[in-house]
């Protein structure tokens, strides 16, 4: 007989070019269900979980075996939803959902085109 696994939820992962709206369906949907929202790159930021630095996108590389130590127990738990940009790294035991977000090309120039005004003053 296998153990019996309990979860306070399922693990969603919310996916997609960076501007698709993923931070703002992940809000929403932790608002609406209680699931707990994990954003990656804020995770990232606050624990310092990076292994050096890409001159030539100019930003820094995610360690992804951090994130993923940080990750595994509150996979584990359930409850979570998940937003970043990529997915390739995590484990497909990680989630019981993946929602791929995609929009239109002129739609997300302008949202970044928008983004890079607003952070830019």
């Amino acid at each position: 007989m296998s153990p019996v696994r309990t979860m306070k939820g399922p693990n969603i992962l919310i996916t997609g070019t960076p501007g698709v709206g993923k931070s703002t369906l992940a809000q929403q949907l932790s608002e609406h269900s209680g699931l707990e929202w994990i954003n990656v790159g804020d995770l990232a930021k606050d624990n310092n979980y990076f292994d050096g630095y890409d001159d030539e996108r100019d930003c820094p590389v995610l360690d992804e075996d951090k994130v993923l130590d940080e990750l595994e127990d509150k996979i584990a738990e359930g409850g979570n939803i998940i937003d970043y940009h990529g997915c390739d790294f995590f484990p497909e035991r990680f989630f019981d959902i993946v929602f791929v977000l995609r929009t239109n090309n002129t739609l997300l120039y302008d949202r970044l085109a928008a983004r890079l005004v607003l952070f830019s003053h």
